[in-house]
């Protein structure tokens, strides 16, 4: 499972406004092993009082070519993030572990209560919605809608209300975060997808109890 930043309550994690693990200096970019001149070197760019200086390039480098060098490297990064489109109808075909029958099984198992319970916080939902565009995703289960916008701000359903559905989303490579909290609900899904098939691990929280599945979805539209 990829690991988000959090602390982990009663054995759930619970990312919920926590800023991504990776992070990258404000003042300085990595070429991470470009190539000058034959050899393979790291370098560095800062910007500082004296103007802009490279570190690790070898002599005679122009620094517009660390640069570019640099502004391709950052934009692969960007175009495997954003690739993976997660849109269409998805029927769930496994569940791994299974939901327990009876009592705390089904939908409402783990703790989860409130009015999302059997639907945006359902531990296996049958069949998932997905809606997703340049700067959003809105997933639908059942009658419910939770809308995620894709840079990485909170969301809440309606606003100013102290139990509105609050949703955040960012992506990690190819896969996809979906955090969303309702009262004393947490929830996080890490979605990733392959062709007709979505893998989503599925974390939920409540009350002290916590539930992690994989469910795998196959697509019918």
């Amino acid at each position: 499972m990829t690991k988000s930043c959090g602390h982990r309550s009663s054995g759930a994690l619970r990312t919920w406004g926590a800023p991504s693990c990776r992070r990258r200096s404000s003042d300085a970019l990595r070429t991470g092993g470009a190539t000058f001149g034959g050899a393979a070197r790291a370098a560095v760019i800062t910007h500082g009082p004296g103007g802009l200086r490279t570190w690790g390039a070898p002599s005679g480098v122009p620094v517009l070519l660390v640069v570019a060098a640099c502004a391709l490297t950052l934009s692969a990064q960007v175009q495997a993030q954003g690739s993976a489109n997660f849109s269409g109808t998805w029927k769930l075909t496994k569940t791994d572990p299974p939901v327990p029958a009876g009592r705390g099984g089904g939908g409402r198992g783990g703790g989860i209560s409130g009015p999302y319970a059997d639907t945006t916080f359902n531990q296996a939902p049958e069949t998932i919605a997905i809606t997703q565009s340049g700067s959003d995703v809105t997933v639908q289960i059942g009658s419910a809608k939770a809308v995620f916008t894709l840079d990485g701000k909170t969301m809440s359903t309606p606003p100013g209300d102290v139990l509105a559905l609050k949703t955040r989303a960012h992506w990690d490579g190819a896969a996809l975060h979906l955090h969303y909290k309702q009262g004393m609900n947490w929830g996080r899904d890490i979605l990733r997808v392959s062709g007709g098939t979505l893998t989503l691990v599925r974390d939920l929280e409540s009350g002290g109890a916590s539930t992690t599945r994989t469910l795998t979805y196959s697509k019918t539209s």
